[in-house]
């Protein structure tokens, strides 16, 4: 089998997982902590995040904890084939259905990048090591690629962990994986 091939056949697999999963309220409820706990989004200028689809790790509770915060924070806008900007969110009210139905932020205010900016990705699985099984559209290795330098965390529920994914060239790595289990995974291997 292709590369692509093992990808697309893991990709099945994994979401038939997170369809199964019945414990998720509870594996959301302690991955939020771990993240809103984590130094980086403690310490981040800006927050790049994304709102979860509905097998996801769920995002909103930290969306609004960022937004009730007062902590600037951006969303993705789908700009075309595997193309992606973020734009600044204020408040759930600026949200509507963008791009395969996920909300994105109706301004488009700018962001302003820096060391201290924290893009927390989405992926269906993840190892150790950062490596990241996306959905296959590869909107957020271009995104990485153009924007090296950026802090990067994954999340995902410590049943889909992988010991090894298949990857290509072009596939960015995180730097962290933050997880519902008591630790996250720093990436050794140096980021994307």
């Amino acid at each position: 089998m292709s590369i692509a091939e093992d990808k697309a056949a893991l990709r099945q697999r994994i979401r038939a997982l997170r369809r199964a999963l019945t414990d998720k309220t509870a594996l959301d409820a302690a991955l939020y902590a771990n993240v809103q706990a984590h130094a980086w989004v403690q310490e981040a200028d800006l927050v790049l995040a994304y709102v979860s689809g509905q097998y996801e790790p769920d995002t909103r509770k930290l969306i609004d904890w960022l937004l009730s915060e007062g902590r600037p924070l951006a969303l993705p806008v789908c700009e075309g084939a595997g193309k992606m900007r973020f734009y600044m969110l204020h408040s759930r009210e600026e949200l509507h259905p963008g791009a395969y139905g996920i909300p994105e932020p109706t301004g488009r205010e700018p962001v302003i990048l820096t060391e201290r900016t924290l893009c927390i990705l989405p992926g269906l699985a993840f190892t150790e090591q950062g490596e990241r099984l996306g959905q296959g559209g590869g909107y957020y290795d271009r995104f990485l690629q153009a924007h090296p330098g950026l802090r990067t965390m994954g999340l995902t529920y410590q049943c889909l962990m992988q010991t090894a994914l298949p990857c290509e060239v072009h596939d960015c790595r995180v730097d962290v994986v933050i997880t519902d289990g008591e630790q996250g995974f720093p990436n050794m291997s140096g980021g994307n």
